[in-house]
Order: structure tokens, then C-alpha cells, then sequence
């Protein structure tokens, strides 16, 4: 049985604010192989790392993420989130500063593509992650085939992967076999072991999210998925946290 990728998903989540330079920290002193974000672009070109639609759940604003210029989305104040109180004055943090990080600890980096105002955010997209120096440790994800089939117009060789809460479709084989190198992401709770042995044996790379308990993960590792994501550390997958990190 090959040992999945671990992913730590918007950082180590359950145990540090979600998509915050601590929570990624976190999961590269906790040896994750990868992390997965979630990127918006602000209205004058800058994209950060968020996940809801709204600031509402996780900051002291309110408002769409993609209306804020990148000025006044850096003047929130992040006040959500697990054991937020061990982690005041955070921020929204750049996909700078969260490539940075992957990159010191070696991680790589899903970047999930949620809203952007026109197809050239797309392409500084792209151009800023190969700016860092991190194509070749990122992957791009999306609900959205179009999103990818653009990303894959803009770079012919950065790993894609189409994510799909539902269940596992022939279209999405062709999908994927048409942007290769790229990748099948399912939520674990719509795709089954059995459905994941046969996707994996005809040589496409399958992700599930976001799955916390070791022992639902099991079927999906025995059934071949490449990689795993999760918010917490599964026990037994040979991690040795370095407790003091741990707030």
C-alpha cells in the first residue's frame, strides 16, 4: 500500500486560525508534505489568501472579499477561528507570504482558485507564483473546468486539479486527461473507496477532502488516493509534531 500525500488544509486548521500564516507554519513544523489555500484577487490586482465568499466569519469587516481593494482587506482584523485568542493581530495574509512559507519548509502548495475580476488576474496569477519560484511545487485547483482550462492556456506544464463534491463522473477522466499533468479531487463523503481503486488504477492521481479521522481515511489510502487532506494531524501517518508549537 503506497502511503498517501498529506495535505494540511488552509493550513492546520483545526488548531490555528484557517488561512493564516501561523496555521501554514504550523503544518510545515508538523512535517505536512502540502497545504492547500484558498485565493481571491483584489480589486486592484492583488491576490490573497481567504476562504469564504465574505469577510463576515472570519474578521472584524464585512463585505465581499472580491470588492475590497488590497489596501483596505490588509486593514482587518482576523478574529475567527480555532484558538484565535493564542494568535492576536493576525491578518489576511498575500499568496507571497503563504508561498514563502511553503517554500521554507519545502510544502507544496494547492492553490485553489475562488474569485478574480478578469482573465489577465489569471495570468499574474501564474506569473506571481513563478515569481517565487514555486511553480514546480504548486498545483492550481478549481470547482470551475473553465478556470483550469484557462490556467493551462496561460502554463502548459503546472499540475492541475478539477475538485468536485460530487460523485466521480466519466467527464472528469476526460477532463483531466485532457489538462495533464493533472489530478481528480473529490469530497471523500461523494466518492467511494471502490470508486477511487478503479479511478487510481487506470493512472489518475486522486485527492479526497477534507477528511479528520484516521480511520475513514484508511479505505481511501488501502484504495490507492495520491493525496489526503485534512485539518488536523491523522494519527498513525508518521508525523512527529514538535509539541511546543502547539498553542
Amino acid at each position: 500500500m503506497k502511503a498517501p500525500k498529506y495535505i494540511a488544509h488552509r493550513g492546520l486548521s483545526m488548531h490555528a486560525p484557517e488561512n493564516t500564516v501561523p496555521s501554514f507554519e504550523l503544518a510545515g513544523r508538523s512535517g505536512f508534505w502540502g497545504i492547500e489555500c484558498d485565493t481571491y484577487c483584489t480589486t486592484d490586482g492583488r491576490w490573497i489568501v481567504h476562504h469564504d465568499r465574505t469577510v463576515d466569519r472570519m474578521t472584524d469587516g464585512s463585505g465581499m472579499v472580491k470588492d475590497f481593494t488590497f489596501e483596505e482587506i490588509r486593514k482587518l482584523n482576523i478574529v475567527g477561528g480555532h484558538c484565535i485568542e493564542a494568535y492576536p493581530g493576525l491578518q489576511i495574509p498575500t499568496l507571497e507570504e503563504v508561498l514563502a512559507v511553503s517554500e521554507s519548509y519545502g510544502m507544496h502548495v494547492f492553490i485553489e482558485i475562488e474569485q478574480y475580476h478578469r482573465d489577465t488576474d489569471l495570468e499574474r496569477l501564474v506569473q506571481l507564483v513563478g515569481q517565487c519560484g514555486m511553480l514546480a511545487q504548486c498545483s492550481f485547483i478549481c470547482f470551475n473546468a473553465d478556470d483550469l482550462n484557462k490556467v493551462r492556456m496561460i502554463d502548459g506544464d503546472v499540475q492541475l486539479g478539477y475538485l468536485s463534491a460530487k460523485a466521480p463522473a466519466a467527464a472528469d477522466m476526460e477532463l483531466v486527461r485532457r489538462l495533464k499533468p493533472s489530478f481528480l479531487n473529490y469530497s471523500y463523503k461523494t466518492a467511494t473507496p471502490e470508486e477511487v481503486r478503479k479511478l487510481s488504477e487506470t493512472g489518475i492521481d486522486i485527492s479526497l477532502w477534507t477528511i479528520n479521522d484516521r480511520q475513514e481515511a484508511l479505505p481511501y489510502i488501502e484504495a490507492g488516493a495520491t493525496y489526503v487532506t485534512t485539518d488536523t494531524i491523522l494519527t498513525d501517518n508518521g508525523f512527529q509534531p514538535d509539541k511546543q508549537y502547539f498553542p
